[in-house]
């Protein structure tokens, strides 16, 4: 292959401005765009020119506004294994690899092929072993495989209606410098990628309208129809319209975004192991109305973490009983517990003679050449090639891969060849493919980049069908594909090119179709009312501190001196009190002895270790946003991501005032928009219901706190500091549209505390409290009254209302506080009980499920 500047489809374009200027292909390699005399391949004869005529500077725009949305999507990428479990923006490549049908079509057969073969052997490990007695595979493949379990062994043979073992499955692929296309590794646990690869066709094919329409570019959309197809077809109660959830393990875990991704798109459910219990042998969803069916459940846990009662129990995400309700049929798990067993190195050397004995034809799409050690021919042919081949563990332990094929590769060949012959059965060796190289887009040109796919299929009736498409990992690391995963690995779309025109499918229902109306809402697990129960909370003391700060910092930088406020020293007060700073200052003897309130102000709010600081409750909000996200709506998920990026960005030691004071400005405004979107774009449903609850309660909470510091404890009624309690509560232009008068005690206290028809009032808050702790679910146990909780929020509300502020004002100017103190007290003291009412009967409030015994 030539190394030099290769031209495309006629002369060298010199043209320093063109996209395609100055590609080399890759020495030594095959080369997706161009073939060896440097002409494009047929799948890339149209894109270029469109390119061209697309440009440098426009392709560039549209990359800018398509990375945007990247961002405000939040697709991330946290590599299994990373040891500082960084989450890092998905570096996707504008420009897509290109394919021709026909050569798809052909990896297609052999991917199907793979996966019924795949389908048959853990058929058989399961079950009769036929494969081990007759000496096709060696015992130590099973029994010394650490992810094996007798515990899923079958005794009845597999029969014809039987779900399949690998209802999906997955193969990483590569192609080698002759340009054949090499099975690099299976997937079959629970393989991941599939909503990365919808991703990126979306964001691909919006950046290239253009192109991606006239190039007849086969849709994804097929192979999502027939995975809800195959779902609903093998799910065991036989219903029309199954109850589908992807098991998640929870927003800490990489593959978060494509389950919550795949959830939206698919309709399904989003769950986590404690949201589901096994009673009578059959899975349920524990909601807030009891109990609901789950009829399939795509799994993303380990085998070893699915199920704590017959497997392993260290691993939150597993639920009791989850392997007798798959075995007893009343549950379709996909893919089935113990799936993943096939997918380990170890079984690539033995694909292409179990493929000749029990499907009596040659692998079609072969494995990457691999030998086993445990064979003593192997383990010498290994040792005596050792430098030019990739070692792996030969038992997969998933998410270590990509660390021990690294750390292998920075071993001494001494202390390796020690290592495997000490334990031979757990190392294979594998030929080291010299992956092909496609375009990358980089510095407005095209430079070449090593390339594998991801290809996805799903198991039909009959038959498996592959994804008209793949996801396409990229680096510029020439080594394994393991290691370009710690390294910073990319992606791309996989552009299936066809000579006929596409067919647009839809996973939306037909005008035809009849479509059932209902009403959905009630069906919310306890874990999702509580981390929407503490969304509401830290939106609205992240809102408090905000405001609250914004009232101190501008009074700081104003031109005055501090005689200037006399208010001051209780906002400050009260800002210690919040704990944004520290405790000191609302102590005038010990306030001197400090550093100045106004460099501490910055540095102490901003700090992520302090635990109530502004910076602290942001993260904690987005922190129970991303454990709800597939119930938020995009452009809230957007608010989320601008908020947290906004705070993570900060550096508390080098902020000042003026940039606290733009900050919390920001803040206030996209938490007004995120309290918009709850308020106009958020259907009436439980889940609304709990985070309009934490909001209530937490905005009555700070404002009982607020006025106690500032008027039972400050114990200062000047106007200028009733008019900064105003502004913390939103309410100046309210005041001062009604009254046009001076501020004073009385009207304040009656706008802030008893004035129902003031959005930011306490009453307003109880009242708000009280018709939604009458619509939560309640279980007609026949006992007499109202619910604790309900009791609780009428008292009050009932206690807000009965309060004269014109009585409790005289009182407090003729220097008798106590009627204030008392009505703030019982406030106090009453809204955390309501909490906590709340919170017993509703909110997740048990521990994980322990394994008590080995297994």
């Amino acid at each position: 292959m030539q190394s030099q500047a290769q031209t495309l489809g006629g002369p060298p374009n010199t043209d320093p401005g063109s996209l395609f200027a100055g590609y080399t292909p890759i020495a030594g390699v095959y080369d997706e765009m161009l073939d060896a005399s440097g002409r494009p391949r047929p799948a890339w004869n149209g894109l270029r020119p469109q390119l061209e005529q697309i440009g440098a500077e426009e392709l560039s725009r549209r990359w800018a506004q398509s990375q945007r949305l990247i961002n405000e999507n939040g697709i991330v990428y946290s590599a299994y294994g990373d040891p500082e479990g960084r989450q890092r923006p998905w570096a996707l490549d504008p420009a897509p690899l290109l394919l021709h049908e026909s050569e798809w079509d052909v990896i297609s057969a052999g991917l199907a092929q793979r996966a019924g073969l795949l389908e048959i052997v853990l058929d058989d490990l399961y079950g009769e072993q036929k494969l081990i007695a007759s000496g096709l595979l060696p015992p130590e493949l099973v029994y010394g495989h650490p992810g094996y379990r007798v515990a899923l062994q079958r005794t009845a043979p597999p029969s014809d209606n039987r779900p399949p073992n690998l209802l999906m499955y997955a193969a990483d692929l590569g192609r080698s410098p002759d340009g054949k296309w090499w099975v690099l590794a299976d997937r079959t646990e629970a393989p991941s990628g599939v909503g990365f690869a919808l991703e990126n066709r979306l964001v691909t094919s919006r950046m290239l309208a253009e192109p991606f329409r006239e190039r007849k570019v086969r849709r994804l959309a097929p192979f999502f129809l027939q995975l809800q197809q195959a779902l609903r077809r093998w799910a065991p109660t036989g219903r029309t319209n199954p109850s589908i959830a992807i098991l998640s393990q929870g927003a800490s875990h990489p593959n978060y975004f494509e389950d919550a991704y795949l959830t939206r798109y698919l309709g399904h459910f989003l769950v986590e192991g404690e949201d589901l219990t096994v009673r009578n042998r059959r899975l349920w969803m524990k909601t807030l109305d009891g109990l609901t069916p789950i009829d399939v459940l795509i799994r993303r846990p380990n085998t070893d973490d699915c199920d704590p009662l017959e497997l392993r129990g260290t691993n939150p995400a597993g639920v009791a009983g989850l392997v007798q309700a798959e075995r007893d049929g009343a549950l379709l798990l996909a893919n089935a517990a113990g799936s993943g067993l096939v997918e380990s190195p170890v079984f690539m050397a033995f694909m292409p003679r179990l493929c000749q004995e029990l499907l009596g034809e040659p692998l079609s799409l072969p494995g990457v050449a691999t030998w086993w050690c445990g064979e003593p021919a192997s383990l010498e042919f290994v040792l005596a090639n050792l430098d030019r081949m990739v070692l792996k563990r030969a038992f997969r332990r998933r998410g270590e891969e990509s660390l021990l094929t690294a750390k292998f590769r920075q071993t001494s060949r001494d202390a390796l060849v020690k290592m495997i012959r000490d334990d031979p059965h757990s190392f294979v060796a594998q030929e080291q493919l010299s992956r092909s190289a496609s375009p990358s887009y980089r510095k407005k040109q095209l430079q070449p980049v090593r390339v594998a796919l991801r290809a996805f299929v799903v198991a039909g009736e009959d038959t498996h069908y592959v994804m008209p498409g793949a996801l396409a990992r990229t680096s510029t690391d020439s080594g394994p594909l393991e290691t370009s995963v710690l390294s910073g690995e990319g992606s791309k779309d996989v552009w299936i090119i066809g000579d006929k025109p596409v067919e647009v499918i839809t996973l939306l229902p037909g005008e035809q179709e009849p479509i059932e109306l209902v009403r959905i809402g009630d069906e919310l697990p306890s874990r999702v009312a509580d981390n929407s129960y503490w969304l509401g909370r830290h939106l609205e003391r992240a809102d408090a501190a905000a405001r609250l700060v914004r009232i101190v910092a501008t009074r700081l930088t104003s031109e005055g001196d501090s005689t200037d406020f006399p208010e001051l020293p209780a906002l400050v007060r009260a800002l210690a009190e919040k704990g944004q700073i520290e405790p000191g200052y609302a102590v005038a003897e010990m306030r001197d002895r400090l550093p100045a309130v106004e460099a501490a102000i910055p540095r102490e709010v901003l700090s992520r270790t302090q635990t109530s600081s502004l910076a602290s409750t942001v993260d904690r909000m987005f922190g129970s946003a991303a454990k709800v996200r597939d119930r938020l709506s995009r452009d809230t998920w957007r608010i989320m991501l601008r908020v947290n990026d906004d705070f993570r960005h900060q550096r508390p030691v080098a902020a000042n005032l003026t940039d606290l004071l733009n900050l919390t400005n920001e803040l206030i405004l996209d938490l007004a928009a995120l309290g918009g979107m709850v308020v106009e774009s958020m259907t009436r449903t439980q889940f609304y219901r709990f985070l309009d609850i934490g909001r209530r309660l937490e905005r009555a909470m700070q404002a009982v706190d607020l006025l106690r510091t500032c008027l039972v404890e400050s114990r200062d009624t000047s106007p200028a500091l009733l008019e900064a309690l105003l502004e913390s509560a939103d309410s100046l232009m309210t005041y001062r549209a009604r009254y046009r008068a001076s501020v004073k005690l009385a009207p304040v206290l009656d706008l802030l505390v008893t004035d129902e028809t003031n959005p930011r009032s306490i009453a307003y808050q109880l009242n708000t409290l009280e018709r939604h702790v009458g619509k939560l679910p309640r279980a007609d146990d026949g006992g007499p009254g109202a619910p604790p909780e309900q009791r609780i929020a009428l008292a009050l509300s009932h206690a807000v209302r009965m309060a004269d502020i014109r009585d409790l004002c005289e009182a407090y100017e003729l220097n008798n506080p106590k009627p204030l103190t008392r009505l703030l007290s019982d406030l106090e003291r009453d809204l955390p009980a309501l909490s906590h009412a709340i919170a017993l009967k509703y909110l997740t409030h048990s521990g994980p499920p322990r394994q008590l015994a080995p297994t």
